[in-house]
């Protein structure tokens, strides 16, 4: 298959012709697609190089949490996979198209620019997957695990829908952040502008509306609308880590994912233990607990292979 073929249909710039010709050639062999998905990766790491690209070509930009050398760390770990489908009538074959999936690894972020210019910024162990580009239908979709901060473009005609394990969020041009987890059923979405409806799957009727300032959680199973006292907690696209009156344990959750390494509390005495603090992902997770080791009474050491640390 012509790589200015495939690169084309990346870009969602190819024919219809083209799209159909890429789909049937992938389909006729495991070999094809597997060359399909090697060229797909080659074409994403293209996209990272420095320089613009242009069209519905999309802009990736990693923030490195040390250096240049996680930026290539993190551009061999991200996993970008393409399927595609086809959708048939009994009269005519409706245009095809390429979805796109991006797996976020441990201790990385990833900010991408969508072909509608809605910018996404995904943090550590966070997956979205999203089409080439929008087509004509009535709305604009995509779907979430782990947490993304979204600043979606405006389109009336074209609501934006952000789809997770169990909820939807529903908007026109807005600002928010969202947090699913499947592991542990948590789920939120914190409004900073705009407007959003957050609406359960399988239960349409059982839906809320946000106003700016204001954030949707599962309490006991059920959505329940909060203040937004402090925006603190959604810096994390800027590399900083914020916690205010968190327990210990909880804590040391979220350094696993964002320093990728595994954390043993043994102390028992720190399970009730509440921290507050702000620091930059670049000060390392050594140097933050030893400023919390002043209020916190413990001791720590790493693995000899630093894979874990353990926390006396």
């Amino acid at each position: 298959m012509d790589k200015e073929v495939l690169h084309r249909f990346f870009m969602g710039t190819a024919s219809f012709e083209e799209e159909e010709a890429v789909c049937d050639w992938a389909e006729a062999s495991p070999v094809n697609h597997e060359e399909l998905i090697k060229e797909r990766k080659c074409f994403d790491m293209m996209l990272m190089h420095p320089v613009k690209e242009t069209g519905n070509a999309k802009r990736f930009s990693f923030n490195s949490f040390a250096g240049n050398f996680l930026k290539i760390a993190a551009a061999i770990a991200l996993v970008v996979s393409v399927s595609f489908y086809i959708l048939n009538s009994s009269i005519h074959k409706e245009p095809l198209v390429a979805m796109n999936r991006i797996e976020v690894p441990p201790g990385q972020r990833v900010n991408i620019t969508l072909s509608d210019g809605t910018n996404i910024w995904l943090n550590a162990c966070s997956e979205l997957v999203y089409p080439n580009s929008f087509g004509e239908e009535g709305f604009r979709k995509v779907k979430l695990k782990g947490e993304a901060y979204f600043n979606v473009s405006k389109d009336i005609e074209h609501p934006f829908i952000v789809e997770t394990s169990q909820y939807d969020i529903k908007v026109l041009g807005t600002t928010f952040n969202v947090k699913s987890d499947c592991s542990d059923d948590s789920f939120s979405t914190a409004l900073i502008e705009g407007s959003v409806e957050v609406s359960e799957r399988n239960a349409g009727h059982n839906k809320v509306r946000l106003s700016p300032m204001q954030m949707v959680r599962l309490k006991a199973g059920k959505m329940t609308i909060d203040s937004i006292t402090n925006t603190d907690n959604y810096l994390w696209t800027k590399g900083l880590i914020c916690f205010e009156n968190i327990e210990f344990p909880e804590l040391m959750k979220r350094f696993e994912n964002i320093y990728d390494i595994q954390i043993n509390i043994h102390n028992t005495k720190l399970h009730k233990y509440k921290c507050s603090g702000k620091c930059r992902v670049s000060d390392g997770i050594d140097f933050i607990l030893q400023v919390l080791q002043r209020n916190g009474n413990f001791t720590f050491k790493r693995s000899e292979d630093n894979a874990v640390i353990y926390i006396n």
